[in-house]
């Protein structure tokens, strides 16, 4: 027997792929028929004088009904082909406007992000991916899964560009790792903004509460808004500067950060440190999204850093010349991918 397993499981009448390391007992819950969602996620640490424990680093949702009515509400919801909110769900690109979704369809603002908005977070966070591939050995564990136009047509009204995307998780014994991939079939440029949006539990342990755990992010800009849209970005001060380590707190400092440098292997990490627990976990993202959404969720003891690879509303931004919008235009034939992983570890 292998030592890292994928096996399904049944939970509230819907079945999600778990995948398992059996030797530590570390274990990641994927769920294909909600945005292709990690909604679980338990990772071995020492912590000094309790042993090794499995930290639940991931704030699920209390039922898959719940998820379905608001898939960004909990686990790891996937943002593309735009992260953030579109006003109206209307955009320009090349001279052109268009609007997200069925051109008869009402916008719905007072929705919240549930799955009825066409003008929050793109349209692959709520929709069922297709699973191609799954692999256990003594190495790792991974699932890959597809999202195209041919599974779901209606995604190409209001946004008719070709595109290919997909997804694989990792399980292994560094923790767990995304890679996320686009793919251009078609004959012209492929426009698009990509996020992960990652809910990191707060406490990470029985012990202490979401206060007294802290946020640390290496971010030198903050965005600024007006009427609710990205503006412009200023040097982050007071409660914004996340690079010491602020309280987790709602409300507080919830915004679009940049201005990280990566590391020398081209990653940069946020880090939740759990004081009372003896325990940090941290998203740690590819260069390729040099944008960091911090976010404390009002209806769950969690916080999201989010690796973005642009602000909110980015294809009107782009239209408008903003500095730092952050499009990308992928050229036919071409391939692009970003990557994330989520570890834990003992803090002293």
């Amino acid at each position: 027997m292998s030592r890292y397993t994928i096996k399904p499981i049944v939970r509230e009448s819907a079945t999600l792929l778990a995948l398992t390391d059996t030797r530590t007992g570390a274990t990641a819950h994927l769920w294909t028929e909600v945005g292709f969602n990690l909604l679980a996620l338990h990772l071995p640490v020492e912590v000094p004088g309790h042993g090794t424990r499995l930290v639940d680093t991931i704030m699920g949702p209390p039922t898959l009904d719940d998820l379905r009515v608001q898939p960004t509400w909990w686990g790891t919801p996937l943002l593309w082909p735009f992260p953030g909110r579109i006003p109206g769900a209307r955009y320009t690109y090349e001279g052109t406007a268009y609007k997200f979704g069925p051109p008869d369809r009402p916008d719905d603002p007072d929705h919240g992000e549930g799955a009825g908005r066409v003008d929050m977070h793109g349209f692959v966070r709520h929709l069922p991916w297709r699973v191609t591939a799954q692999v256990a050995d003594d190495t790792h564990a991974s699932v890959t899964a597809v999202f195209t136009p041919e599974d779901h047509p209606g995604t190409l009204e209001g946004y008719p560009h070709p595109y290919h995307l997909t997804a694989t998780y990792f399980l292994d014994s560094d923790g767990l790792r995304l890679d996320f991939t686009v793919r251009n079939p078609g004959d012209a440029g492929l426009p698009f903004g990509y996020g992960a949006h990652p809910y990191i539990r707060t406490p990470l342990g029985p012990d202490g509460a979401m206060g007294d755990c802290s946020a640390q992010v290496p971010a030198t800009l903050a965005w600024s808004h007006r009427d609710g849209h990205p503006e412009t970005t200023a040097p982050v001060s007071g409660v914004r500067d996340l690079v010491h380590g602020q309280p987790v707190v709602r409300g507080t400092y919830n915004g679009i950060y940049t201005g990280i440098d990566a590391d020398a292997d081209g990653w940069w990490s946020g880090h939740v440190i759990d004081k009372a627990n003896g325990t940090r976990a941290l998203i740690h993202a590819t260069a390729n999204q040099p944008y960091c959404v911090v976010f404390v969720a009002p209806w769950g003891d969690g916080i999201c850093f989010e690796p973005w690879t642009c602000p909110g509303d980015v294809f009107n931004l782009a239209a408008n010349h903003v500095d730092g919008h952050g499009l990308i235009v992928l050229p036919p034939g071409d391939t692009w991918t970003a990557s994330m992983r989520i570890t834990a570890e003992p803090h002293l």
